[in-house]
């Protein structure tokens, strides 16, 4: 490999891939690939952009609660009003025999949002207290709940649709449909402002191999 300029960085094009060593270049100046011509995030820019990342992870924390125990929708059918939270839903479709439906709430909208904004604090509010080994596992973990993110607003959609038969039924939006909307906005801004090349670059003294 081609020696190590002064003051540079080896890390991979973000478009293609191509691994090169980025030197540091004034602000005025950016640094691009010499393949795809694909510009590189200055450091000082993925420092700012991982704060945002855990202020909107923070934040997401602070609304979870409200999301998942105000109620999300009322459903009126002959007369009779019943509203119900996410949490409180999930587990009524568990209760009554709807096992998969249930399981698919309780999962992609209770347990993996939690887990999905704890690990982004994790690896941007404290990242000096893991490896570089259980950053990368839990960005891969974030990575992948995150595909998982709209089954549930898309198994939502389809009970309505199927239980809005004409005037029968009567299906209004609740205040927990609000909190659960600002819950997953700030999900998104944070796993969007989150860089990983954060993971090798920041938080050194996390890298040490305790065992060494």
């Amino acid at each position: 490999m081609t020696p190590a300029p002064a003051e540079a960085e080896l890390r991979a094009c973000p478009c293609c891939g191509l691994p090169q060593w980025v030197p540091q270049v004034e602000a005025r100046l950016e640094a691009r690939c010499p393949r795809c011509r694909t510009p590189f995030a200055p450091a000082s820019g993925r420092s700012a952009r991982n704060a945002w990342a855990a202020a909107a992870a923070g934040s997401a924390l602070l609304v979870y609660p409200l999301a998942v125990g105000l109620p999300i929708l009322e459903i009126e059918r002959f007369g009779h009003a019943k509203a119900s939270s996410v949490g409180a839903g999930a587990v009524a479709l568990l209760h009554e025999g709807a096992f998969l439906a249930g399981a698919a709430v309780l999962v992609c909208s209770v347990v993996f949002p939690l887990l999905k904004l704890a690990g982004i604090l994790a690896v941007t509010a404290a990242p000096e207290r893991l490896t570089s080994h259980a950053r990368a596992r839990t960005w891969h973990f974030v990575e992948f709940v995150g595909r998982w993110g709209m089954l549930d607003v898309l198994l939502v959609a389809l009970l309505v649709a199927m239980l809005k038969l004409g005037d029968l039924v009567k299906v209004t939006p609740g205040p927990g449909l609000a909190a659960f909307t600002v819950l997953v906005g700030l999900s998104l801004l944070a796993s969007a402002c989150y860089d990983p090349h954060a993971l090798w670059n920041s938080a050194q003294g996390g890298d040490r191999d305790p065992s060494a």
